[in-house]
């Protein structure tokens, strides 16, 4: 399963970069254009902004696999294991949660953005949104995965 979720993540980190990548393209596009030939790409600055969604999100994914998202954990740290172990599921649960109902809210916006299309560029708006529910979804999947080592861990050192 852990070559299976090494290979998403490969995968999913290759996708940020290209967008990413994309971003600095169009904004190199976007100045070149305006200063060299005084026109100005009016889609370059709308699907910049679009790549660095999807950049964005793909990249908060896999923060998730390694547990790299920011947390005020010096609370947890001064518990004893076992109410650290306790705490650690109540966050990881809540986290769950939270990340279930943007599955499924994100989902219904990007059903519903479908029918609008942006200004520039003319894509279909529900495409940009649908980056919250599936990169919530390969959160969840990471963050589960984290979740399992670092909670067995913690209940095996009990």
């Amino acid at each position: 399963m852990t070559k299976v979720l090494d290979s998403l993540e490969l995968l999913i980190k290759g996708l940020a970069g290209l967008c990413l990548a994309s971003v600095l393209a169009l904004m190199i596009a976007q100045v070149a254009s305006r200063f060299l030939f005084n026109f100005s790409l009016a889609a370059a600055s709308e699907l910049s902004i679009y790549a660095m969604i999807w950049c964005v999100f793909l990249a908060a994914a896999v923060a998730f696999r390694h547990g790299d998202h920011i947390a005020m954990d010096f609370i947890l740290n001064g518990l004893p294991k076992r109410l650290k172990l306790i705490f650690s599921i109540i966050v990881y649960l809540s986290v769950t949660l939270f990340l279930v109902i943007i599955v499924f809210k994100g989902y219904d916006l990007s059903l519903r953005a479908m029918k609008q299309v942006s200004t520039a560029s003319g894509l279909p708006v529900g495409y940009i949104s649908m980056a919250m529910p599936i990169c919530s979804v390969l959160a969840l999947i990471f963050m589960t995965e984290h979740a399992i080592k670092q909670l067995w861990v913690g209940a095996n050192n009990d």
